[in-house]
């Protein structure tokens, strides 16, 4: 979210407000103090301890600036209207769950969750699906059904044909195209590599403790019914930075030859030493990253295919290169530059946060509610729930079930904290709580939603204590209090004006047109050689057939004719900062003279410059209205310290470098 960005500015009244602690802002005899400041400086810089004076004053404009704004939505009332109370309020919910959760069983699901952050894991899986809450025959038939494909996996028959026959994970199948994506190839229930936290708890338990090679027994997720085999468990690769050479193979049959020769070529250009960027740039079919010379982001091994996992785990040394390795999207050389894993402390960290927010939260709340009932003195009585089987009947599962049975009944169906819950609020919850779903047991839905109504009014009543009990949470609800306010009226304001103010924004584009301007372009194409002779001879070539208007496909296959890495060319309109060969092209049509560039010759054939020229509304509009916001941000804080009364104590933050 933007606006977490703003919350570091806190409220005043969070921190200490003594009299050792100096006023250093008044804003309309609001006053807030020097720890407060001191508090915000130090959150945003990395190193509090060495003050620039410079800095202070920066921050202390924003200082000012941020309170005039909360102070200004206050005024406004924004902090009473409903979605606001309703926004912090789910925010809240968020902030609560560290609290609500058991941190003895936290700490030994981190530990476990540590030892398994050790290895990475290639897995295959089969799931029969069945709802969380299905009838017990139809749970009994997909339990049935996953066993009986486990005894014939057993017996000797194929795991992945089974899995594309039968599982309900579509895309063990694969899946046709849409609009919106091209067709997947299924994938026989290989699900690739993936350590820690990439699966749900139970799916990634069974996998973890089910040896390779081996069949899990079934598993029960909220998917429904898998069986696991385990087909690869490697040391954790860490976090890989490589780069790649890829050649794309063609749907048709024919060209699979054609691409596999072309990477065997270059392979061995690499193995001769000639520079693997270069290289990337030149004949590598993922665009993206071939213009950074092949470099791919980073990643961990779930986010990519297995086969290129396996080849980087095999790889040690930075630097190194591997053989063509061919993946579903093609043929590739990858080039390790490191591999890196992060410390014992800064993986604890990382986990301590994932965790919290996992199916392993269920186990920590549920130990919470156990707690809850002993501190709490909870007490039920659950003969005064048997009513229930009786007067509730399927309607429940269509959201009609109507109480007229249950109304009157005030009968304690529990206890705890000196309150008392009826049979009359159990009413009240099932009738809230109906949806429509699949019809089950009545005893086993009631059992289920009294335990849901148990559970939640325990956790609802210890959440409502947090801000007594834990000052730290107090602050930071504060925090979101004051953020999402600035962020309300900052996009009336700002954002959302600077969008909608059509006529302002053009007004402020065409007073500030010569920001705006093109560098020069060039119409172009960028011809690469491999050896300066080749570059004059293919000079003449490049003029004849600018004269004669042959076509750019006609001159690259005249050029490579023995071999596809002769002559590598790129074209389009671009500026200098697109290719830096472009400052010494010519500026005007023509074809330039053999530049060396990088160890390789160029030849740029120019059909059109334009030299530099102001950009059109519609070419910039983007960056006009982000100048435009910080225009219409400025003259609001102008309007903000000139309609407030602001005292400053400048002097106070004497006592900043006086320790």
């Amino acid at each position: 979210m933007i606006w977490l960005n703003l919350v570091v500015f806190v409220s005043a009244g969070l921190f200490a407000n003594t009299s050792d602690d100096p006023v250093l802002l008044q804003i309309n005899g609001r006053k807030v103090t020097v720890s407060e400041f001191e508090y915000v400086y130090s959150k945003n810089n990395m190193n509090p301890r060495v003050l620039d004076p410079k800095t202070v004053d920066e921050y202390l404009e924003l200082f000012i600036n941020f309170n005039l704004k909360v102070h200004e939505a206050r005024q406004m009332g924004m902090d009473t209207v409903a979605s606001f109370i309703e926004e912090l309020e789910g925010y809240r919910k968020q902030l609560a769950q560290p609290y609500l959760t058991d941190q003895d069983l936290n700490q030994q699901l981190l530990e476990e969750a540590f030892e398994r952050m050790q290895s990475d894991i290639r897995a295959s899986h089969i799931l029969i699906s069945v709802e969380q809450h299905a009838s017990p025959a139809d749970t009994l038939a997909a339990w049935e059904k996953i066993n009986q494909l486990r005894n014939r996996i057993v017996q000797g028959e194929d795991f992945g044909t089974l899995a594309q026959e039968y599982s309900d994970d579509p895309s063990a199948k694969g899946m046709p195209a849409t609009a919106s994506r091209p067709a997947m190839r299924g994938n026989s229930g290989d699900l690739g590599y993936f350590s820690v936290l990439d699966m749900v708890y139970p799916f990634e338990s069974a996998a973890f403790s089910t040896p390779v090679n081996e069949i899990s027994e079934p598993v029960r997720t909220s998917f429904g019914y898998h069986i696991i085999k385990v087909t690869d468990r490697l040391p954790a690769m860490g976090r890989a930075r490589v780069a790649h050479i890829m050649v794309s193979v063609p749907e048709n049959k024919d060209k699979e030859t054609e691409a596999r020769k072309k990477i065997e070529e270059i392979y061995r250009q690499v193995l001769e030493g000639e520079d693997f960027a270069s290289l990337a740039e030149r004949f590598s079919d993922d665009k993206a990253s071939g213009r950074r010379g092949g470099e791919l982001p980073p990643f961990t091994s779930n986010r990519m295919v297995p086969e290129f996992i396996s080849a980087v785990a095999n790889m040690d040394e930075p630097g190194s290169v591997s053989e063509p390795i061919k993946t579903q999207y093609g043929w590739h050389i990858v080039k390790l530059f490191e591999k890196t894993k992060p410390d014992k402390e800064e993986a604890l960290a990382e986990l301590r946060n994932k965790i919290s927010r996992d199916s392993r939260a269920i186990l920590s709340q549920q130990a919470v509610v156990d707690k809850l009932k002993k501190d709490y003195s909870f007490v039920e009585h659950p003969q005064h729930l048997d009513i229930f089987f009786s007067v509730v009947d399927n309607r429940i599962f269509e959201a009609r079930w109507s109480p007229e049975d249950v109304q009157g009944k005030d009968n304690v169906l529990f206890t705890f904290a000196g309150k008392t819950f009826t049979q009359e609020d159990f009413t009240s919850y099932l009738q809230r709580t109906q949806s429509v779903r699949t019809p089950e047991s009545i005893r086993n839905y009631v059992n289920a939603m009294y335990l849901n109504f148990v559970n939640n009014t325990l956790v609802d009543f210890e959440e409502k204590q947090l801000e007594n009990k834990y000052p730290e949470f107090k602050q930071i609800m504060q925090e979101y209090h004051d953020g999402i306010l600035l962020f309300e009226l900052t996009d009336k304001k700002v954002w959302s004006k600077a969008m909608q103010d059509t006529s302002g924004l053009r007004e402020f584009f065409r007073a500030h047109q010569d920001k705006y301007l093109w560098d020069e372009r060039f119409d172009a194409v960028i011809y690469t050689f491999n050896t300066e002779k080749a570059a004059r001879s293919g000079r003449n070539a490049i003029r004849r057939a600018q004269r004669r208007s042959t076509s750019h496909e006609e001159v690259m296959a005249a050029f490579n004719k023995e071999s596809q890495l002769e002559v590598s060319a790129r074209k389009g309109v671009m500026e200098v900062e697109d290719h830096p060969v472009l400052k010494s092209a010519p500026r005007e049509k023509g074809v330039s003279d053999v530049i060396n560039h990088n160890n390789t010759f160029v030849i740029v054939r120019i059909d059109e410059y334009f030299p530099p020229q102001p950009r059109t509304f519609e070419e910039v509009r983007g960056l006009a209205i982000a100048d435009y916001q910080n225009f219409l941000e400025e003259k609001w804080v102008n309007e903000l310290r000139e309609k407030y009364e602001i005292t400053l104590h400048r002097e106070a933050l004497d006592v900043i470098f006086s320790e």
